[in-house]
C-alpha cells in the first residue's frame, strides 16, 4: 500500500449499524403501485426514464435511440419492492449496439466495447446521477441509477447476460424477465459463517480506524500524529479492499458465469448491506478515494486521469488521425 497524505482531510466517526435490504423480505402481493398499473409499467414512468436518458446522451453522442436499449431491473421491479429502503431503487440498464454506436459516433471508433461502456458510465456518474438521485413517482421517491454493462447488448434478450431476476424492457414496453412472486433468497451454513467473518473483519477495521482518529486528535507532536495517520491509512486501505472484494463478487454473480440473484456473491453483498458492513466500508472506501484526489490536486494542480481515461483518450486520438 502506498500511504496517502491524510493531514488535510476531515473524517467522521464510523460504526457498523444494521441496515435494511429487500432481499430478505417476503414478497408483496402486487408490484409497486407507484410505478406499475397491475403488471404493466406506467406510461409516465417509462416516458420519463426514456426521455431523460436519451436527452442526456444526445448532449454528447449522436442518435442514442438507434444504439441503446433500456431496461429497469432489480428489486424495484420485483415483488419485494415494499421492504426497500427510502428512497427506493430503480436500476436502469443500458444495452448497446456497439457497431451502430461507432457508426453514429466515428470519433470513438478506436475504442473497444469495454472502453465505450466505461466512457459512458463515467459520463452518467458525473453528470446525470446528481440530477436523478431523488425522483418522485406517485407516492414514492426513487434513487435512479443508469449503468452500462459491456456484456449487455441492445438485442432483445441482451439483458440475459447478467442473469436478472426481474427486468422490464423500456424500449419495447414489455417484460424481458418476469418477476417471480416466490422468495428468492436461499442460504447455507457455510455462507453464514462467511458473513460472520465479514462482519468481524469489518468491526476490526472500524476499531483500528476509530483508534487511529483518537490517536491523531490526542497527538502532542508531529511524530505521534504521523503514527496515527499510518494506522489510519492501513484501516482505510483495508476497508476499501473489503468493499471492493464483496462488490466484485456481486458483479460476478450477475455475469455470464454467475447464478444471478441466488448466487453467493449476491447473498454476501445483500447480507453486508443488512448487517451494516457494506455501508460502513463504502464510506471508508470513499474517504480514501477523496484523500487520493485531494493529494493529486495539491501535488499536480489537477485530478490525474485514471488508466481507463488515458486509454480512452488514446483510442479517440487514433480514430481521428
Amino acid at each position: 500500500m502506498s500511504a496517502v497524505n491524510l493531514s488535510n482531510q476531515e473524517f467522521e466517526p464510523e460504526n457498523i449499524t444494521a441496515g435494511s435490504t429487500s432481499y430478505f423480505s417476503m414478497p408483496d402481493e402486487t408490484l409497486d403501485p407507484s410505478i406499475f398499473d397491475g403488471n404493466h409499467l406506467k406510461s409516465a414512468v417509462r416516458h420519463w426514464i426514456l426521455s431523460t436518458v436519451h436527452d442526456f446522451l444526445r448532449d454528447e453522442y449522436i442518435r442514442p435511440e438507434t444504439w441503446a436499449r433500456l431496461w429497469i431491473a432489480g428489486s424495484g421491479v420485483s415483488y419485494q419492492w415494499s421492504a426497500a429502503r427510502q428512497p427506493g431503487d430503480l436500476d436502469v440498464m443500458l444495452g448497446l449496439n456497439y457497431i451502430e454506436f461507432r457508426h453514429c459516433n466515428p470519433e470513438y471508433s478506436g475504442l473497444s466495447d469495454t472502453e465505450i461502456a466505461k466512457m459512458l458510465n463515467v459520463d452518467l456518474f458525473h453528470h446525470l446521477y446528481p440530477e436523478i438521485d431523488n425522483v418522485t413517482f406517485g407516492a414514492s421517491t426513487f434513487e435512479v441509477t443508469v449503468y452500462v454493462n459491456a456484456g449487455v447488448t441492445a438485442a432483445v434478450n441482451g439483458i440475459n447476460f447478467i442473469n436478472p431476476y426481474a427486468a422490464y424492457d423500456l424500449t419495447d414496453d414489455e417484460w424481458a424477465v418476469t418477476p417471480n412472486q416466490s422468495p428468492y433468497h436461499r442460504t447455507h451454513a457455510a455462507w453464514e459463517l462467511a458473513i460472520e467473518a465479514d462482519h468481524t473483519r469489518g468491526e476490526n477495521i472500524v476499531r483500528k480506524y476509530t483508534d487511529a482518529l483518537a490517536q491523531i486528535h490526542a497527538a502532542k507532536n508531529d511524530a505521534h500524529r504521523r503514527n496515527g495517520e499510518v494506522i489510519l491509512n492501513l484501516a482505510l486501505d483495508a476497508a476499501s479492499g473489503l468493499f471492493d472484494e464483496i462488490h466484485a463478487g456481486r458483479r460476478a454473480a450477475f455475469g455470464p458465469t454467475g447464478h444471478g440473484y441466488a448466487d453467493y456473491g449476491n447473498y454476501r453483498w445483500q447480507a453486508g448491506k443488512a448487517n451494516g458492513v457494506i455501508p460502513s466500508m463504502r464510506r471508508m472506501h470513499d474517504y480514501l478515494a477523496s484523500a487520493k484526489q485531494s493529494n493529486e490536486l495539491e501535488t499536480y494542480g489537477l485530478d490525474l486521469p485514471d488508466t481507463e481515461t488515458l486509454i480512452r483518450r488514446a483510442g479517440t486520438y487514433r480514430s481521428v488521425r
